[in-house]
Parts: structure tokens; sequence; C-alpha cells
């Protein structure tokens, strides 16, 4: 099984005809590899979320939003092909955005095979659970679907609250002060800086949330199952319970899937797979750690669109690290 550190000697061997590292070449390469032995078009997906310093230069702009509209349809229009593979790393973002990518998706091909190789929280678990098939690395992880709030406090400064919990303190806010209206002055400072319609776009919010996936369910994992309509509601009100899990970054992975009835595949299980997704994620990981790029949609047959920063390129030996950021889907 390849290494990181032959992965990163293998990019230092590739060169443009001007001498430079050749990461898109390299990158591609590697996409061609997996391509040829699944004998289907790769789709990637990937931002630069791990890398603090690139979050911060590209103003957090690492998170899905409508103008990943661009990038899908750029890379789908020119795949002839009824069957997809969909490789995605992302912390997540709008619902919105993720509805519009899986109906691009859907639209285009009628089997959609989801590798996750790593991370895909939020928005990005709801687009991974739009697939036909869906398959992980063994020790990757999806997270809780429950939207988040940014919202805008009185000093001017924002804070990102889950939409459950904010309901919640809006019911126990109305159950209290039902019972003691002395209360009411404790709690004004804390319901004034929440708009007076906030408390029902958090509920139409977390439905939305479950509505997308379990139609998404419905239609593609559970395709064709008599009972799909129940599995889909029992993977939802699982995936969308705020209060089970305490944090919307919590790690949700194949073991916890299985128990809800999703059939994951798990890519550890083909050797041969298994290398060239590694090979894939490596090349990423070398693109993003050596270049000011920052979200990447590209296809194994060409197709591309890729988005960067203006900052110093830091090239390291390993791997970036570091916690990543809170993710978030509105």
């Amino acid at each position: 099984m390849i290494s990181w550190v032959e992965a990163h000697k293998a990019l230092q061997q590739r060169r443009t005809p001007e001498g430079a590292i050749d990461f898109d070449g390299y990158r591609r390469e590697q996409y061609l590899r997996l391509d040829r032995y699944t004998n289907r078009p790769l789709i990637v997906y990937a931002t630069d979320f791990l890398n603090r310093p690139k979050v911060q230069a590209c103003g957090n702009d690492v998170e899905i939003d409508l103008t990943d509209r661009e990038g899908v349809l750029e890379v789908t229009r020119s795949l002839d092909a009824e069957a997809v593979d969909f490789l995605i790393t992302s912390p997540g973002g709008g619902l919105e955005a993720a509805d519009s990518i899986v109906s691009i998706l859907r639209r285009k091909f009628g089997h959609i095979r989801i590798i996750v190789p790593s991370v895909a929280k939020s928005a990005a678990t709801m687009i991974a659970l739009s697939a036909n098939e869906l398959l992980m690395d063994g020790d990757a992880e999806l997270g809780p679907i429950d939207p988040q709030f940014r919202i805008q406090k009185g000093d001017g400064s924002f804070v990102v609250a889950p939409a459950q919990a904010i309901i919640d303190q809006f019911e126990k806010a109305q159950e209290l002060i039902g019972k003691d209206q002395s209360r009411l002055a404790a709690w004004l400072p804390i319901l004034q800086q929440y708009g007076p319609a906030l408390y029902q776009q958090c509920k139409n919010a977390v439905e939305l949330s479950k509505d997308y996936v379990r139609e998404w369910l419905k239609t593609g994992l559970f395709k064709d199952m008599s009972d799909a309509a129940e599995r889909a509601t029992r993977v939802v009100d699982y995936l969308g319970n705020h209060n089970e899990f305490k944090t919307h970054g919590a790690r949700i992975g194949v073991n916890e899937l299985r128990k809800v009835g999703i059939d994951v595949k798990i890519i550890n299980e083909d050797k041969e797979l298994h290398e060239r997704v590694l090979c894939v994620v490596y090349a990423l990981a070398l693109t993003f750690n050596g270049t000011p790029a920052f979200r990447l949609w590209e296809n194994s047959r060409g197709g591309a669109l890729i988005r960067s920063v203006q900052m110093p390129v830091i090239r390291m030996g390993v791997p970036p690290g570091g916690t990543p950021p809170v993710p978030q889907h509105h």
C-alpha cells in the first residue's frame, strides 16, 4: 500500500517543461488510474478545510454553497456515462446548495456511487446519503445533519448555534415564563438577540434537512426496498437529532451507519481500489499543501474548476494536520 512519503517522492519526479512541480499532471494521473480500475468516470469535490492559514486566507470560503453549481456543471457537462463515481471531502455548508448539487448529479447520471475517503460532514453527509451506493474508508466519517444558524449579536460579532438548541431555548423560556412572569426580565436579554421569526426558521430548517435526506434515501440507497420509507425515517431521525450527538462535529463512522440500516461498503476490503483511492487522496493533499488552490471540482476526463487564493505557498513534507474547523450548514 502506498504511503504519504512515497506519494510525495513520486510527485517530486513530475515536472512541467519549465521545471516546476507538476501538481495538476500528477493529480489527474491518479484520477485516471482510479477511473480505469472501476470503469466509471470519477468526479472529485474537495476543499482545503484542514489548512488553517488557507482557510483564513480565503475568508473561510471552504463550505458548500451555490457557487459550487458552477463546479458540478463544469465537470459533468462532458461526461457521457450512465454510472459515475463521486469522491467528496468537505466540512459541509448550505442545505440549498447540497440540494442543487444532488439535483444536477441525479439528472445527469442513473447510478451515483459516492466515495468518502476521509471526512464529509453536515451538508456533505447529506450529499453522501443521496448515493445509489456508498463507499467509505474504514476510518472515514460522516456527521449529524442538524442545521446550524449564524447569528449576529448586538456587539456585531457572530455566533453559530444549532437550530435545535435555539428551538429548545425558546421553548424552555416559554415554559418558565408561563409558570412565573417574574422570569421574563432574566430571559429578555437572551431572547432579544434573536429575530422574531428565528424560532420558526429553525423549525423549518430542521424539517427541511430531514426531508431532503429522507427523499434521497428512499430513491437512492433504499430504492426498491419495500420498507424504504421506514428505513429513511429511522436514518434521518438518528442523524438529525442534535440532542443525541451534543455537537455538530460528532463522528459517525461505518459501524454507526450500518446500525441504522445503511449498507456502507468499505473501500479497504478491495486492496487495489483502496490503493488507488489513497493515491487520489494524497495527490489532493499535496496539491492543497503546495499550491494556492482551496476549492476543487475535477473529473478524470479532463474537466476542472479550481479556486485559489493569493498567499505564500508553504511546501511541506508531511500531510497538513490540526483540528478541523467546526462544520456547519445553514
